[in-house]
């Protein structure tokens, strides 16, 4: 029971979230713009992108890929739940659509 009322709480929060700010990274002529905090907007221009990048890694015998979005002064982490599309994939299409 000491663990499963956190458990509950951390799920149920996360799952509102996904309601509240469902799209967390999009891409338009300008730039990006990103979910900040719980469901927060922060628009970044291409000119402040320093770097976009994709961690793979293995865990426990699976691979996984993350998103990483340099701007200097924050590092956006994206997973594939949070794009629903493999990171290697949006990492191209970020950097064809910022050139």
């Amino acid at each position: 029971m000491i663990l499963a009322v956190p458990a509950t709480v951390l799920v149920g929060a996360m799952g509102l979230r996904d309601l509240i700010a469902p799209v967390r990274l999009a891409a338009d002529q300008s730039g990006i713009t990103v979910v900040h905090g719980f469901a927060g907007r922060r628009h970044v221009p291409w000119e402040a992108i320093r770097d976009i990048k994709v961690d793979v890694g293995r865990r426990w015998g699976r691979r996984s890929e993350i998103l990483e979005i340099d701007t200097g002064d924050h590092l956006h982490i994206f997973s594939r739940h949070d794009l629903d599309a493999p990171p290697t994939e949006v990492a191209a299409a970020l950097r064809r659509r910022g050139t």
